[in-house]
């Protein structure tokens, strides 16, 4: 089970859910902007720790200002502006959370299975995107946790079977072409890569580095 006591599942689900509602809907970041956002910050690593004070102190809006606040210090993400805009507070005062957004869903399911699978944010998002679980929110807004897991455990296993380079890759919406123009990796090395006829955990440092920043994660993302 996660790293926190259940106790804290409540706090965290409501949180995550009303970030991610006022993240997309308010400041109206698409999902992947705003979910790599989340990722790259601290803070998912506080909540992942069960850390108090950003569990039971901080609120879901109060989250996304933390988080778009986090990204412009961030050179990966010297395009958002938003938070220089002198609207960008305005949002925030103005925020009311919709609790019954697809996307104030997607964070309370991330947050449960997360917990659950005792797996970090960015573990779990290298397997099941937000954008995927979302996607769940039509068919599954009113099942049980217990039949939303089950849904999900079939996803992961299935993304198991694939190499995590190519999950990356399909997440970002590029070729294998594209992604070797920009990193400058052979398209033949991408490919033996993906289909495990090399050992991606054996690739030149170089490498490693190149389609990580290509592909916005950290290394340890795209090692099996």
């Amino acid at each position: 089970m996660g790293a926190y006591n259940r106790s804290y599942l409540e706090n965290v689900k409501s949180n995550l859910g009303a970030m991610l509602d006022c993240g997309i809907n308010t400041l109206e970041f698409g999902p992947r902007d705003f979910y790599n956002m989340f990722l790259d910050s601290d803070m998912s690593d506080k909540i992942n720790r069960g850390d108090a004070y950003s569990i039971c102190t901080l609120g879901g809006v109060e989250l996304a200002e933390y988080v778009v606040c986090f990204a412009m210090n961030n050179s990966k993400y010297i395009h958002v502006k938003k938070a220089s805009d002198p609207a960008f507070n305005q949002h925030l005062n103005d925020a009311i959370i919709n609790v019954n957004s697809k996307e104030y869903w997607a964070g309370t399911v991330i947050a449960e299975y997360a917990w659950e699978k005792n797996m970090s944010y960015q573990e779990l998002d290298g397997y099941i995107s937000v954008e995927e679980v979302i996607a769940l929110y039509n068919d599954f807004a009113n099942a049980d946790s217990l039949v939303i897991n089950i849904r999900l455990d079939e996803m992961l296993n299935a993304k198991k079977k694939v190499a995590k380079l190519k999950l990356r890759r399909e997440m970002l919406g590029l070729s294998q072409s594209e992604l070797a123009q920009q990193s400058g990796i052979p398209l033949r090395t991408l490919q033996q890569y993906e289909q495990r006829r090399k050992n991606i955990n054996n690739a030149k440092a170089v490498y490693l580095v190149d389609l990580a920043s290509v592909l916005r994660c950290e290394v340890r993302d795209l090692i099996e």
